[in-house]
């Protein structure tokens, strides 16, 4: 009786312990996500519901958002390529540059 009462308590903290683990990966891979890269893809969705519903000069502005969100990630390549849809989106509105 005395080894069935261990194994099970055994058993409880093992299946205790992988649940924390289960829990605690899901918790990092929710938050993997950082703050910067978050206010990037809001900055996308805007541009996306501006290209949906909005004007060509809405288009221009959001599309300026984005690239502002890139160039503060530091990321160049994708802030370069905003620069050139924001550029044309511009353009197409009859915006000066």
């Amino acid at each position: 009786m005395k080894f069935r009462s261990m194994v099970l308590v055994v058993g409880l903290l093992l299946a205790g312990y992988s649940t924390l683990t289960l829990v605690n990966s899901s918790l990092i891979s929710a938050k993997s996500q950082t703050p910067s890269s978050q206010v990037v893809n809001d900055q996308i969705a805007e541009y996306n519901m501006a290209v949906k519903a909005g004007t060509r000069t809405d288009r221009c502005v959001q599309a300026g958002f984005v690239a502002s969100a890139y160039n503060q990630t530091r990321d160049q390549a994708n802030y370069q390529k905003w620069v050139n849809v924001r550029r044309d989106e511009c353009q197409a509105a009859g915006l000066p540059q």
